[in-house]
């Protein structure tokens, strides 16, 4: 394989957290490590991905936040690009859906990422704070829109951080920051090899708000990632 800007591949095959080690040859695991290998790239760009119910939907939507609408054959296309970079990168595209969901059957159930809080991803999550330390690290609102995977509920809305690009400013922030005063009950953040652009994408994918759960805080920590208890 040679030397890829990314991360170690025991990241998903051992169904732990992300080693932040780059992968230097394909053999390589966590115990083969040492303090001196180097870091695995922290992202460029942050993509923000949270589910909503049809209420959320509609007030989201009567704001002025745009819906765009995915087919399901733009999502077979999606998942085939996913499986080709995974396996060149060494990677089962199914591992961690598979062992999670059992199901391999979802058009966007292939992944080339890795799961940085490893294949159960994280539970009872609090974000309220993830947008100020994003901001605090450069990185700046640039775009944003509701998405409707036609063949399967719920609609997401979807922000993308970069520290490159237009900062937006008509974002509705305080119905942001309504939605977000309680917690998720499923969060996982996957951390992506460079893409065509250079570019080194990391995807936080809110699952439903849960009001009932003591949360942990997720934290940015300069794209590393880490929880906090509170």
């Amino acid at each position: 394989m040679g030397h890829v800007d990314y991360a170690c591949v025991s990241g998903i095959h051992g169904g732990v957290a992300r080693c932040r080690k780059s992968i230097v040859k394909e053999d390589l695991h966590c115990a083969d490590h040492d303090e001196l290998s180097p870091l695995a790239p922290r992202p460029d760009v942050v993509l923000l991905k949270v589910n909503l119910n049809d209420r959320w939907d509609a007030a989201f939507g009567k704001v002025g936040i745009p819906k765009l609408d995915r087919s399901p054959r733009r999502a077979v296309q999606l998942a085939a690009e996913h499986r080709e970079r995974a396996e060149q990168l060494g990677r089962d595209p199914f591992a961690i859906r598979e062992a999670r969901e059992g199901l391999t059957s979802d058009p966007e159930s292939a992944d080339s990422g890795c799961p940085v809080f490893g294949k159960g991803g994280l539970q009872s999550v609090d974000i309220r704070g993830l947008v100020t330390e994003l901001r605090a690290a450069g990185f700046r609102l640039t775009g944003f829109h509701r998405l409707a995977r036609l063949w399967k509920p719920p609609v997401r809305l979807v922000m993308q951080f970069t520290k490159t690009g237009e900062s937006l400013n008509q974002f509705p922030w305080d119905l942001f920051r309504q939605f977000t005063a309680t917690c998720f009950g499923q969060v996982d953040v996957w951390a992506n090899d460079r893409d065509n652009r250079g570019l080194v994408v990391h995807t936080v994918n809110c699952g439903k708000r849960d009001e009932q759960a003591k949360p942990v805080t997720l934290r940015f920590d300069g794209g590393d990632w880490e929880t906090h208890i509170i």
